[in-house]
């Protein structure tokens, strides 16, 4: 295995397990959301151009590249938009917020 192949492996699950404490660690739900979906979604890019660099064919180079960008685009969005319904309906579980910054965005009744 190459140096290059080796330091995105190693990156990637360092990002995977710094998702991981921030899910143990962080106090809230949503900054656990948060947490999980940015740096695991990083990580797992990571190993994905860390296997297309270490296979080296162009079938697989794509076909893995595929999957990262569909992982990158998919990830971080449905991980706000479910943390947007988590706020949005906090009058039925309420949250331990110090700031709502979409306070704003909740419809009116």
């Amino acid at each position: 295995m190459s140096v290059i192949v080796q330091v995105l492996l190693l990156l990637g699950c360092l990002l995977i397990l710094l998702a991981s404490v921030g899910a143990v660690k962080f106090p809230d739900t949503l900054t656990r959301m948060a947490a999980v979906s940015k740096s695991s979604t990083l990580g797992v890019v990571l190993l994905c151009a860390g296997a297309a660099v270490h296979f080296g064919d162009v079938l697989m180079g794509g076909l893995l590249g595929l999957a990262a960008l569909v992982l990158f685009l998919g990830i971080p969005v449905s991980s706000y938009l479910m943390a947007r319904v988590r706020v949005r309906n906090s009058r039925i579980i309420p949250l331990q917020l110090k700031r709502n910054d979409l306070q704003s965005d909740e419809p009116s009744v």
